[in-house]
């Protein structure tokens, strides 16, 4: 249980955003050439979930600078994934964050925005942040 208020207080506080099914790209959103190792993350994701994607439908994007992004109504957010372009956009200083990138990459693994505790806590709780 408290593993699940993890998640959804992380979520609501903005250190990961949720996503929506509309929004656009955030603000100084620039293109991102994935990191040699995101494949390798991808996998572990894939693994964990259940679940096989595609790791190259993913658009990857990130913030520049050194702090979060405004993402929706959610600000000082370090990582989203938008389902409408399927894409991941993380700020900067995220970039090379297995936590982080593992995060989003299992929203976009799963086709989900929201956060459910059987993949964000119990499958795939130690390759994420919560």
């Amino acid at each position: 249980m408290t593993a699940l208020i993890l998640v959804v207080t992380a979520c609501v506080a903005g250190i990961v955003a949720c996503g929506s099914t509309t929004d656009p790209l955030p603000k100084g959103a620039i293109p991102l050439v994935p990191r040699v190792i995101y494949p390798t993350w991808w996998s572990e994701v894939e693994q964990c979930s259940g679940e096989t994607v595609d790791f190259s439908t993913v658009k990857w994007y990130y913030v520049p600078g050194d702090g979060g992004f405004q993402s929706g109504t959610s600000a000082d957010v370090v990582g989203v994934w938008e389902p409408a372009g399927n894409s991941i956009t993380l700020a900067e200083y995220v970039i090379d964050n297995p936590l982080v990138v593992r995060h989003e990459m299992l929203h976009a693994v799963l086709k989900r925005v929201d956060h459910p505790p059987e993949f964000f806590v119990n499958a795939c709780g130690v390759l994420v942040t919560h």
